[in-house]
């Protein structure tokens, strides 16, 4: 199967990872410290949580880190026998949901449900652009792929180098989605402090 045009990556990468920033920063915000896609900060709050004595809410980390597991079996499933597409529709589906619980009395109850199921089926539906693994969920490795093929650009630069020259792709789309997710997050962050949750109104 060919390569996405970086372009048509770059769009992608764009739209996937302003919606993962947006969707983390909601749930760190709402839930108390917990994320919605990243299950290393989780775990390390669940047994911070734990070791500190506050069973119940350790237990609410516990949920979100096995609905996130659950879904992403689920998800990786359904990649087996449909196309991406069926991915974003699930995705724009529970989206929805997310919005109709917000301002509910048991909204955090909702939000550990929903939330995390969102960001584990958008990492289980797309994460090669233009030949480039890409995990939107997440950026801590993007980081350090955009690292490590600007640190090899420059050693291609070198007088008698033998390092290969990666493709600009490969610094391009990690480094993207650092700034899409960075967007997103701060875009999250102040549609709560004007007191709304989403880029819709609510009803």
């Amino acid at each position: 199967m060919a390569s996405a045009p970086v372009l048509a990556s770059a769009r992608r990468i764009l739209l996937l990872g302003l919606l993962a920033g947006y969707i983390n920063a909601l749930s760190f915000i709402d839930l108390g410290g917990m994320f919605a896609g990243a299950m290393t900060g989780n775990t390390i709050h669940m047994d911070a949580t734990f070791a500190a004595g506050n069973w119940q809410h350790g237990l609410q980390v516990a949920e979100l880190i096995l609905v996130f597991f659950l879904t992403a079996i689920l998800a990786a499933c359904l990649r087996f026998v449909t196309l991406p597409v069926y991915g974003f529709v699930i995705m724009a589906v529970l989206l929805i949901i997310a919005q109709s619980v917000y301002g509910a009395p048991h909204q955090m109850r909702y939000e550990c449900l929903v939330l995390p199921a969102l960001m584990a089926v958008q990492g289980q539906t797309l994460a090669r652009f233009s030949g480039n693994a890409i995990q939107t969920v997440v950026i801590t490795s993007n980081l350090l792929k955009c690292a490590a093929a600007l640190a090899a650009w420059l050693m291609s630069c070198l007088p008698g180098s033998t390092v290969p020259r990666p493709r600009r792709s490969a610094i391009f789309l990690p480094g993207l989605s650092w700034v899409a997710f960075l967007l997103g997050a701060a875009t999250a962050s102040m549609a709560l402090s004007l007191k709304t949750s989403f880029p819709f109104p609510n009803s």
